[in-house]
């Protein structure tokens, strides 16, 4: 009898190490597939790149990732040269139109250029606007045109006459 109890129990692991080892392989051949690829510009969201990743991404893609402190007060014609000294492949254009003192104050922590040139835009409000493009023969250029206080805004926009005209 205790022979047989035996032989059942030496059954009932050997059954039991089967099973265990299909289970496990079957686990592995429904692994999910891998995430496609990714095409174009890639910027990541969650994370701020280090400062030897951005300089790779930098160069690589010619789209500057850095972060960088921001923090000036003064005219708003000198915060690009301000800028300037953050991120020196930035090339600043002269100032377009009848320049205007425009006192700005911006401090930005943690930021990137383009967030920079987007504040300093907000405060120029409706006197001076920064132009900001980007292309792979010039790089990054920025300049500041200053607006006509004798022209309005559909002079700027040139808007077709049947869209503030009264009919």
């Amino acid at each position: 009898m205790r022979s047989q109890y035996n032989y059942i129990k030496k059954s009932i692991m050997r059954y039991t190490l089967a099973i265990l080892t299909i289970l496990h392989l079957a686990g592995c051949v429904g692994s999910p597939p891998k995430p496609p690829a990714v095409h174009g510009e890639y910027r990541p969201i969650n994370k701020y790149p280090t400062e030897a990743t951005s300089r790779q991404t930098a160069t690589a893609n010619s789209v500057s990732y850095d972060v960088f402190d921001f923090d000036f007060e003064g005219d708003i014609v000198n915060s690009l040269e301000a800028l300037r000294v953050k991120n020196p492949q930035l090339n600043i254009l002269p100032v377009s139109g009848k320049i205007t003192p425009l006192p700005i104050k911006i401090n930005l922590p943690g930021t990137t250029l383009e967030n920079v040139l987007r504040a300093i835009g907000e405060q120029g409000g409706g006197i001076a606007d920064v132009i900001y493009t980007m292309s792979s023969q010039s790089g990054k250029q920025v300049f500041i045109q200053f607006r006509d206080p004798q022209k309005t805004l559909t002079d700027y926009h040139e808007l077709p006459k049947e869209l503030y005209e009264k009919q």
